[in-house]
């Protein structure tokens, strides 16, 4: 692509200046680059975050502004305008962090802190900037929130691992997110970042207060999870663990927080636990004593959704390595098509919440089709023609809602239904 295009297109200005951050940083590892303030200001890289902060569509912060009410109301061109000119003078201050919880697979919660829209598009500059100069130092090991790398691909790499090094150590750290300490931080973050007006931008959003419940809560630690930096902040600092991990004591597979250690053997493992420990005391996290483990493949154990394990082959006559969604997972979509069919009005077309339900499923398969899948695929698939069921009988005012003498799976699938294990 040549000059003048790029001058045309932000998204082509962008991952160019990318490029070279990350050259120059590839080329020289000690290099803290001092200025990059006026890049985080200039027009084409909050275009860029703009764009990418808005195809999230994501929730409103503690000011009530949505990404429709700025292009509704506001308009886009000066929303960035203000934010542009805020960050020249100097004068931008990050707004509090609004608190909320989604359930987890567990029935607990997790807790995500939620900027204003205007923070986020800040927090995506700043990430356009100084997210080359880190991944070129970032290990293979790494595989979360990185720029063409994902879960995906450590779950794949888990499974090749695990037909050699049958040992399993599965760190769990307690409340990573909110115990990072600051300080530490930034000081892995001064390593290449030399611009303090950045820095102190980064800092400003640890240090932002959280509202929670109409309270005001001053935050001493941690960077909320829901934040656009904070997976890039995260991974800044446990690339410390990463790169003092000796690879002699077992193969690391990290996603974020979540992480397991692969070995030989049983003595290996202990070994590599221990080490672990130390690594993060130094790093002042803390392991999660009932969730840490070290375990044979035999006795299986979960990574990233899927729950890894020896079997024996019947075709093969001999014990294999298989990974299959864990059951939780199966819960989880099985819940989501149920409030996804409960959401749609009595008076729905059929087509319409088949295409609901299908938006479910497709995403179930296309995480999930690179495991031992078909069986959980194939209750999944009776479970939506279940659900869908329920649905037209209660449309038709039928009083049974379960007997499938009327409409049996097949009709569902006619209608355009997805056979999960298909899509596998």
């Amino acid at each position: 692509m040549n000059e003048s295009n790029s001058k045309e297109h932000p998204l082509s200005w962008v991952r160019m200046f990318q490029r070279k951050l990350y050259c120059a940083a590839k080329s020289s590892k000690n290099r803290r680059f001092g200025v990059l303030y006026d890049k985080v200001c200039s027009e084409k890289v909050l275009e860029e975050a703009w764009k990418r902060v808005s195809r999230k569509n994501g929730c409103c912060g503690v000011d009530k502004c949505t990404i429709d009410a700025v292009k509704r109301e506001y308009g886009v061109s000066e929303f960035l305008l203000e934010i542009q000119n805020e960050l020249k003078s100097e004068s931008y201050k990050p707004n509090l962090i609004q608190r909320v919880y989604i359930p987890k697979a567990n029935g607990k919660d997790r807790p995500l802190g939620i900027p204003t829209v205007k923070d986020r598009v800040v927090q995506m500059a700043v990430k356009l900037i100084i997210e080359p100069l880190f991944e070129c130092d970032f290990l293979d090991c790494s595989y979360g929130f990185r720029p063409k790398r994902s879960n995906r691909q450590a779950v794949t790499e888990t499974h090749r691992q695990i037909n050699t090094r049958k040992w399993v150590v599965d760190l769990d750290l307690k409340g990573y997110f909110d115990s990072i300490p600051h300080e530490e931080l930034m000081k892995h973050v001064s390593r290449r970042v030399g611009d303090s007006r950045v820095l102190g931008l980064i800092r400003q959003w640890l240090t932002a207060g959280i509202m929670e419940e109409g309270q005001i809560r001053n935050v001493l630690s941690g960077t909320p999870q829901g934040g656009v930096l904070s997976p890039l902040l995260s991974n800044i600092y446990l690339h410390e663990f990463d790169r003092k991990w000796d690879w002699r004591d077992g193969v690391l597979i990290r996603f974020a927080d979540d992480m397991v250690i692969l070995c030989g053997s049983e003595e290996r493992s202990m070994r590599a636990m221990e080490r672990a420990k130390e690594l993060l005391d130094g790093l002042k996290l803390t392991l999660n004593e009932e969730k840490t483990h070290s375990c044979h493949i035999k006795d299986g154990f979960d990574f990233l959704g899927f729950t890894f394990r020896e079997a024996y082959s019947q075709k093969r006559k001999k014990l294999v390595r298989i990974k299959y969604p864990k059951k939780s997972n199966k819960k989880a979509v099985c819940a989501k098509i149920k409030d996804a069919v409960k959401s749609m009005l009595t008076g729905a077309l059929i087509s319409e919440v088949i295409a609901k339900v299908n938006r479910k499923l497709r995403g179930w398969a296309n995480y999930f089709k690179i495991g031992n899948s078909y069986e959980t695929a194939l209750s999944i698939s009776n479970y939506a023609c279940e659900q869908l069921r329920i649905f037209w009988r209660r449309r038709k005012q039928r009083k049974n809602i379960r007997g499938t003498n009327t409409w049996m799976n097949s009709y569902f699938y006619e209608k355009g239904l997805y056979y999960v294990p298909h899509l596998l």
